[in-house]
């Protein structure tokens, strides 16, 4: 049956078209084979097909060769296969009716011709309304001087239909039928005919790569090529991090013409960014822990480099960087970023495979570098170095002699396995089952090139644990990032091997020591004295209330150091602090420690903190991020979980979307200026940290934080008798040959001010002293001692207090008057 005859016409289609346009906006704009294949696809995904076949040859070149696209999309009657071949008009994007079902991707009017370069026909056939329609462009009738042509517009009987297309299309390949009891009520077949030499360029396993990573696959858009399902392209290279625009964006937070926002359906969050002339931009990052660009897939398409979504459609196949400038090759090459963005549809080229230069694109330009820069690679820079790191334990514990670290651990392991070593504090009890193993393992390290430890881990234990533990059988020390002194130094160098050797040999020391008999009592006294040693030399530059104060009111100006100001006012308010930081991560935790109740039972608490670090004067509730803070919390088993912001959007407000969440998710919500005030009153209020458990336990919202605090700085309390108390200790340190205790000064206190005081009472006033004046006063469990005389301690009170805000001046006047 011909394909040209067949049916009877019913109308003329007319085509407004030039030779010299044709060759313009297809041969100059689609030279790419497979992008002018793809075209005929995703008008079938504009016509909301749910299953679109296609069809190629394994070779182009045999005489019939031949190409086609099948979908049940919704069809084309007479008037509508008219409108298809009106070239530079599109009536896909008028109104949203369309969009609201599903986003179109086309809207010039001019993808078909992108066949022109692949064959010489392309005849559409499609179903509607119970009708066959049928029409043939014959590319060769366009002559340079021809303005338009008419082209026949024919209608087929259902079995002529039937016929025809099976001499082209097998309907097991289409996986739907045509034809028949179960047909589908509309279709449509794109078919290419006299094929041209650029269609033998068409590569199966390249055009198969494009239609999975470019087309909008879901269980909604089925794609089938040659009779294999495609399927959207995966990845099968580990994550080693995803980063989601919007959520924890660092990046975004701090650009000022970007705003982070989070929308919910379906109890489902999503994350985006609104950018000053772009909005709704989402997506992710994600860094992979091997190059994406080796091996076979990389000869098919690129894996690795930007991906810019467009409606659905990847709009940049080939430029895996928008045309911007090389990035860092190490980590763009394990990179993948997705990018969505439908705005920048009114910014599209006509062949919808590039962005015109505009303001709304170099935006989204920027913020891709910048996000890339200082947040991608700067954490895969910081995990190659941790892996050489780890690589380079081994070959320094090579460099130290047999009899100071393998002979140490060997006799160690002997002895623990003789019941002559019960309890050590640095190295982990092997187990009776690992007995034969690790006599045997470590009896023959002189023979072997492994070491005592082979391995370094770094993990977040409790605060009172101690600074690291070895185990014998894996090899590996476990630092504990928790511990004062390696909390305080972490983050102060970008070399850990000091911080590291300097760890190792507190744990061959523990070994050492015992090898040279020492009774197990007082290897573990040593031990403890210096892990308290080191805790005492990590909070040797601890400051007072008023500088803290201080800092955190000049950190108001500079949003970025607002972390480490909320480290050092929990830290001046008495909580133990551990800073974390990092993505997906709490900037730190801080715990309370509260001694035992009567039943032996614990009385602190703990909290995670995030101080929101922003250009922006005030943040919205959608850049809190208070569900993420959540996680923070349940993560690290915290009590409680708060935020600091420099203030925050409706924080007055009894119906604003701040106070909503907060109170929802039970974060404490707290503005820099009232942290401030807080910390200042902690003194003369007599704030210890079981009071302060009421303000985490009962206040969210920013409003309810405040209200606290002002009621606080009202609240009536008796004045505490410093002065007298600095002077008791000074006098028994001076005349008493043991170290004065709570209870001794206490009694001595009662005796000269003529009062009945409590021990918990002095106990809490010697908090009070260590906080407002650091580094005079201090108190070890029940023991206390002044490092200076009494009346130099008095004089520092005065000149901190100097330091204080005028307004809250007169609160601690009265009590150090």
């Amino acid at each position: 049956m011909n394909l040209d005859t067949i049916g009877e016409k019913i109308d003329d289609i007319e085509v407004s078209i030039s030779h010299r346009i044709i060759e313009l906006f297809s041969a100059g704009l689609y030279s790419s084979p497979n992008k002018a294949f793809e075209e005929l696809v995703c008008n079938s995904y504009d016509a909301f097909a749910s299953k679109v076949a296609v069809y190629v040859p394994s070779d182009s070149t045999v005489e019939g060769a031949y190409i086609w696209v099948c979908d049940n999309g919704e069809g084309l009657n007479p008037k509508e296969l008219k409108n298809l071949w009106r070239i530079g008009e599109s009536t896909k994007r008028q109104g949203n009716v369309r969009d609201k079902k599903r986003l179109q991707i086309g809207q010039f009017g001019i993808g078909k011709l992108a066949t022109y370069i692949l064959a010489r026909k392309l005849t559409y056939i499609s179903k509607k309304d119970g009708r066959y329609i049928l029409a043939t462009m014959d590319y060769d009738l366009i002559k340079e001087d021809y303005e338009k042509l008419l082209i026949d517009e024919r209608e087929v009987k259902e079995d002529e239909a039937q016929i025809l297309l099976q001499q082209y299309v097998d309907e097991k390949i289409i996986q739907f039928n045509l034809f028949g009891d179960n047909a589908e009520p509309t279709w449509t077949v794109s078919l290419m005919t006299e094929l041209k030499p650029k269609a033998r360029e068409i590569k199966n396993g390249r055009l198969k790569w494009i239609l999975s990573t470019a087309l909008p696959l879901n269980p909604g858009f089925q794609l089938n090529f040659n009779g294999e399902k495609i399927e959207s392209s995966k990845i099968n290279v580990p994550v080693m991090k995803k980063w989601i625009i919007g959520k924890n964006d660092e990046t975004a937070e701090k650009l000022k013409t970007a705003e982070c926002k989070v929308s919910k359906e379906d109890d489902k969050e999503q994350y985006f960014v609104d950018f000053e002339n772009l909005k709704g931009v989402h997506g992710e990052f994600i860094l992979y822990e091997d190059s994406l660009v080796e091996g076979k897939s990389s000869e098919l398409g690129r894996s690795h480099g930007i991906f810019l979504i467009i409606r659905g459609r990847l709009i940049n196949l080939e430029d895996a960087l928008l045309g911007m400038d090389a990035f860092s090759h190490g980590a763009f090459n394990r990179c993948r970023i997705i990018v969505n963005a439908d705005e920048l549809d009114k910014n599209l080229t006509s062949t919808r495979e590039a962005v015109k230069d505009s303001q709304p694109f170099s935006q989204l330009k920027e913020y891709i570098k910048k996000k890339f820069n200082n947040e991608v690679r700067k954490y895969y820079f910081d995990q190659q170095l941790q892996m050489e790191e780890k690589k380079s334990v081994s070959s320094r514990m090579a460099q130290t002699s047999y009899l100071t670290s393998k002979k140490p651990i060997y006799d160690f392991v002997q002895n623990f396995y003789l019941s002559q070593i019960l309890n050590p504090i640095l190295i982990d009890k092997p187990l009776d089952e690992d007995k034969d193993e690790l006599l045997s393992l470590y009896e023959k390290n002189l023979e072997t090139g492994e070491q005592v430890i082979e391995h370094i881990e770094w993990a977040y234990k409790n605060i009172e644990e101690p600074i690291a533990k070895l185990n014998l059988k894996n090899r590996v020390l476990t630092i504990n990032k928790a511990h004062p002194y390696v909390a305080n130094y972490i983050d102060s160098n970008n070399n850990m091997i000091p911080l590291e050797s300097m760890i190792i040999t507190e744990v061959l020391t523990e070994a050492h020591l015992y090898e040279l008999k020492i009774e197990e009592e007082t290897v573990n006294t040593i031990i403890k004295k210096r892990d308290r040693t080191l805790r005492q030399l990590a909070l040797a530059d601890k400051v007072g209330i008023p500088a803290v104060a201080m800092y955190l009111k000049d950190s108001l100006s500079d949003p970025n150091g607002l972390e480490d100001a909320v480290a050092r006012v929990l830290d001046a308010i008495g909580f133990e602090v551990t800073s974390i930081g990092g993505n997906g991560e709490p900037d730190g935790k801080a715990e309370a420690f509260l001694g035992y109740d009567e039943n032996g039972e614990p009385r602190g608490y703990s909290l995670t903190y995030d101080a929101k670090s922003t250009a922006k004067s005030r943040i919205a509730a959608g850049t809190a991020h208070l569900s993420g803070l959540k996680r923070h919390q349940e993560k690290y088993k915290a009590d409680y979980c708060m935020e600091v912001a420099i203030d925050y959007q409706g924080a007055n407000d009894d119906e604003s979307a701040i106070t909503f969440e907060s109170q929802r998710e039970k974060v404490t919500m707290i503005s820099a200026t009232d942290l401030t005030k807080l910390l200042l009153l902690v003194t003369p209020k007599q704030l210890g940290l079981d009071k302060l458990r009421d303000l985490f336990e009962t206040c969210f919202s920013p409003k309810q934080v405040h209200e606290w605090i002002e009621k606080l700085e009202k609240k009536e309390v008796e004045n505490p008798p410093y002065y007298d108390l600095v002077d008791v200790i000074y006098e028994l340190q001076k005349t008493d040959t043991e170290a004065p205790v709570v209870e001794v000064v206490r009694s001595e206190l009662n005796r000269k001010i003529n009062k009945k005081c409590s021990s918990k009472e002095v106990a809490e006033w010697l908090t009070m002293l260590v906080k407002l004046v650091p580094g005079c006063v201090s108190v070890e469990g029940n023991y206390v001692s002044v490092q200076v005389k009494a009346e130099i301690i008095k004089d520092r009170i005065h000149k901190a207090i100097s330091e204080i805000p005028i307004e809250i001046q007169p609160l601690y006047n009265e009590i150090f008057n």
